[in-house]
């Protein structure tokens, strides 16, 4: 299958400084139950025609793919000290105001090496609003962070997720942010471990694609792209369910 791109529409950038306390890291298993709590941007996609069942897709749940940034205080010359972005991800949308992203997008290393989650998150979502957040937990073993939004994201739209098991074989439909685009790729599963979904096509899967959703014909969320530097990964939505 081929991809496709959605424009984020009328992005603004907008500064922002919270004072979040430091969150430690939680286990894959903690994780999961912060994910499961919330089952109970940009504007445009550009979509290189993925098959037309999944256009409805496409046009539908684009809008559940974010632009997360890091950021920290930067001055120069000895000005004001403002918010500079220092690293950068896709993130997707979970109900009740959550957003699952890379801990990468989130996060930089102390001199020990380990991730220490930043304190100024913010997020565009569809439509170019721009809004803080806080990481309110991580796995760094699958480089998974949660975000906590502002209680007016509650009322995002985000996709049901799935309690199928998937198959070597099945359609999927990943997305990802792309400067100011959601990118979209058909792409099929090459194989299933336990919860680690191998999935592969005519495009690779490369960092765009990091922490944005997997989802299938019907529109549901299964699975969430992990960060690989071989074939690609994802973590399915019946771990994130447990």
């Amino acid at each position: 299958m081929s991809s496709s791109s959605f424009m984020f529409r009328n992005a603004v950038a907008t500064a922002w400084q919270q004072a979040a306390g430091y969150t430690a890291p939680m286990n894959a298993r903690l994780l999961a139950l912060a994910l499961a709590l919330a089952c109970g941007a940009h504007a445009a996609v550009i979509l290189r025609s993925p098959e037309a069942s999944f256009k409805p897709v496409a046009d539908k749940l684009h809008s559940t793919v974010i632009d997360v940034n890091g950021r920290v205080p930067v001055s120069a010359d000895g000005a004001t000290a403002v918010a500079g972005r220092v690293t950068h991800g896709t993130g997707t949308l979970l109900a009740n105001g959550l957003a699952v992203t890379t801990l990468h997008a989130v996060a930089l290393p102390s001199p020990a090496g380990k991730l220490i989650p930043l304190q100024d998150v913010e997020v565009q979502v569809a439509g170019g609003n721009a809004m803080a957040a806080q990481v309110i937990a991580g796995a760094p073993d699958l480089d998974l962070a949660i975000l906590a939004l502002p209680a007016e994201a509650a009322s995002l739209e985000a996709a049901p997720l799935s309690t199928d098991a998937l198959t070597e074989g099945d359609p999927l439909l990943a997305m990802g942010v792309d400067g100011d685009a959601v990118v979209v790729v058909g792409v099929s599963v090459v194989a299933v471990n336990g919860d680690i979904l191998s999935v592969g096509g005519n495009r690779i899967l490369d960092s765009r694609f990091w922490g944005g959703p997997l989802y299938d014909e019907r529109g549901r969320l299964v699975g969430i792209e992990l960060m690989s530097l071989g074939p690609a990964k994802a973590i399915s939505a019946s771990f994130i369910q447990r």
